[in-house]
């Protein structure tokens, strides 16, 4: 068993041999043929693409054979410009069949030591979220006492800019950035006495 194993790979070894050297036959006759054609009609017929060059750069010799069919085959030559465009779009656009959101940012992705080349494709529209987010009420605490009335309101991230306060006889009024609160007071007044803001923490003292 053994025995035949060995002549059966030497008959394929050999099937194989006769094969590469008809084939080689055939691509030095067809290069003959286009060395004989004209200057202008050989320009026409040579195209060298990438796949002609992706497939010499790991079958030695094979670049040869896509040469030599593009030449005898304008079929088969179209086919090969179809897949260059195919393979230069997939380079510039992504290989992912997902669709792609461009946040107008800038990059140049570096592959086998060169830059990726630039996208082709238009670019998505940005999504923008609002820059303040809904109103908020802060955390207050009212303290009534001999001297008045005063009002403490938690307002972290705010600065003292944005505060706006507004006082009626029954109420006072805090806005300041995404914060919002309308205080009934315990007792009416007329007058902001004094007011602090230190570290998110606003303090008014009213009569």
């Amino acid at each position: 068993m053994v025995e035949e194993s060995k002549d059966g790979d030497k008959i394929d070894e050999k099937q194989y041999q006769e094969r590469i050297a008809r084939l080689e036959k055939r691509i030095n006759e067809l290069e003959k043929a286009g060395k004989a054609a004209p200057p202008k009609e050989e320009s026409k017929i040579h195209v060298e693409g990438l796949v002609e060059n992706v497939v010499g750069q790991f079958i030695p010799g094979l670049g040869g054979i896509i040469k030599a069919l593009e030449a005898s085959s304008p079929e088969f030559r179209q086919k090969i410009a179809d897949t260059d465009a195919e393979i230069k779009h997939r380079i510039d656009v992504g290989w992912s069949s997902k669709p792609v959101i461009d946040y107008h940012v800038s990059t140049r992705p570096i592959r086998h030591g060169r830059p990726a080349a630039s996208r082709s494709a238009p670019r998505a529209e940005s999504v923008r979220m609002p820059a303040e987010g809904p109103v908020r009420e802060p955390i207050v605490d009212v303290l009534e006492g001999k001297d008045g009335i005063t009002v403490i309101a938690e307002l972290p991230g705010v600065s003292e800019e944005e505060l706006n306060i507004r006082l009626t006889e029954a109420d006072l009024e805090i806005t300041a950035g995404r914060f919002c609160k309308k205080i009934t007071l315990p007792s009416a007044a007329k007058n902001i006495l004094e007011k602090s803001y230190k570290n998110g923490i606003l303090q008014i003292k009213l009569n």
